[in-house]
């Protein structure tokens, strides 16, 4: 059991500062909705490094504002190195 509650100090830190990503204006024109699957490092500083899309749906239309977004992100400082995985999903606002 030790190894279980050692396990559960890997929890990746808290969310301080989130960074929407923009929308892409040739994305928004086109009315085109999606996501980016980024994984990251959580810096001991508190900073994000590494930062890499894993997936995107549709391709070549969302990575770069994801990427961009979550280098702006800020974690509660651990003072260690922690991985992490953040799902951006892109949705246009109803109209009417």
């Amino acid at each position: 059991m030790p190894p279980r509650a050692h396990a559960a100090t890997r929890a990746p830190p808290r969310l301080l500062s989130d960074a929407a990503p923009r929308y892409p204006l040739a994305a928004r024109n086109r009315r085109i909705e999606g996501s980016a699957v980024v994984a990251f490092t959580v810096r001991p500083d508190s900073s994000v490094g590494n930062a890499r899309v894993l997936s995107a749906r549709p391709a070549g239309v969302f990575e770069e504002s994801a990427l961009a977004a979550a280098v702006r992100w800020r974690f509660e400082a651990t003072g260690r190195s922690v991985d992490g995985v953040r799902t951006l999903t892109f949705r246009l606002p109803k109209d009417g």
